[in-house]
């Protein structure tokens, strides 16, 4: 009940935003339908809907019931789901606002590519989420002219990597990809240096878990500096989209925002309404308007809508002292180089033997 009244108050802000700048296209009207829990109530309110003169849906429904509803409902509105992480195959009707997002592996392989670094591998895990991004990045960035030398899978509940990391050290690229879930990365990052991959020269790259609070906070810093990862929100910088949803809400709610799903809400009725504007005349018109939706300024990041997905514009960044620190397109976090360790039967240094790398950390100057 809690998400379904936040996604509510995004759509009720929204709507208010759009009577407010779009006068011509007169008041909204705003249909709420329960559907109760069960398949039986979420069917019969959707056959409703279907006959009624609407411009689209939200559905807020679990991913079995949004893809029944698909199965067995003939909708001829656009459908958005701010929670399913799913779209139901050959629906062009339906839009997932939650899920996953292929911006940040794109992001972070155009970040690899134009920093030089040419050659990568990648650790990831069988959950579905991980196992998409190790996909989207090797295809941007294979695209891009980069290799990926080799991609390495383990199993969800997996807690010990060497056979892994022992594979990627054989094959020796520029970067490790870890598009692992954020409960994962505590037990591989101290892994990684455990067994020296980067030592090697072998530099980081992390999906959004690495940033993360949770994990920041509890994984040492010798683990996660230097890392680059992707977020849809930039440094520093409160998006104008979510800076106008905030102001709105605060002043029709009356309160401050208690947690992020009027956000998701918001988004979902807002990509809706935007459609309008487009004065498409049939449903395949506004369905294919939505399509070209680009960087569009929802409260939850730069929105695009392709195939069937919301995709959010990423921003790159490296982790420092469990912070996050801008870095340019062309740079890249630089080795921590220490003293050769000393010969361990004399004791002492061998002449003309070379620094070794201990880590990495973010530059603050070109590469």
């Amino acid at each position: 009940m809690e998400a379904t009244g936040g996604i509510l108050e995004g759509i009720r802000v929204a709507l208010d935003i759009f009577e407010e700048e779009n006068e011509k296209f007169g008041e909204a009207e705003l249909i709420v339908v329960s559907e109760g829990d069960e398949l039986k109530g979420a069917l019969e309110a959707a056959q409703e809907l279907s006959r009624m003169e609407l411009v689209g849906i939200v559905a807020f429904l679990q991913d079995d019931i949004m893809l029944e509803i698909s199965r067995q409902v003939e909708l001829s509105v656009p459908v958005i789901s701010p929670v399913s992480t799913v779209i139901p195959l050959g629906d062009k009707n339906v839009i997932s606002l939650f899920g996953t997002d292929p911006g940040a592996s794109e992001k972070l392989a155009q970040q690899a590519f134009s920093s030089g670094l040419l050659t990568a591998a990648i650790v990831y895990s069988q959950e579905s989420e991980s196992t998409f991004e190790a996909e989207v990045f090797t295809d941007a960035f294979q695209e891009l002219g980069g290799f990926v030398l080799g991609r390495f899978e383990y199993s969800v509940g997996s807690t010990f990597f060497e056979e892994h990391l022992r594979a990627v050290e054989a094959i020796m690229p520029d970067i490790l990809f870890l598009p692992v879930p954020a409960d994962d990365i505590e037990l591989i990052a101290p892994q990684v240096t455990f067994f020296g991959l980067d030592s090697l020269g072998i530099r980081i790259f992390g999906t959004a878990g690495w940033s993360q609070d949770e994990v920041l906070n509890v994984v040492d810093t010798r683990h996660t500096d230097g890392v680059v990862t992707a977020s849809p929100f930039p440094l520093g910088e409160i998006l104008p989209g979510y800076q106008e949803f905030l102001s709105v809400y605060e002043r029709i709610h009356q309160r401050t925002l208690p947690n992020l799903f009027p956000t998701f809400g918001y988004d979902a009725a807002s990509i809706l309404l935007e459609g309008i504007k487009t004065s498409a005349q049939t449903s395949k018109g506004f369905v294919e308007a939505l399509e070209e939706l680009s960087d569009f300024p929802g409260a939850t990041g730069l929105l695009s809508v392709e195939d069937g997905h919301v995709v959010r514009k990423h921003f790159v960044t490296c982790l420092q002292d469990r912070t996050r620190r801008v870095i340019s397109p062309y740079q890249q976090s630089q080795p921590i180089m220490m003293p050769p360790l000393p010969d361990p039967e004399t004791d002492s240094i061998p002449e003309g033997a070379p620094d070794r790398i201990m880590g990495f950390q973010c530059s603050n100057s070109g590469s």
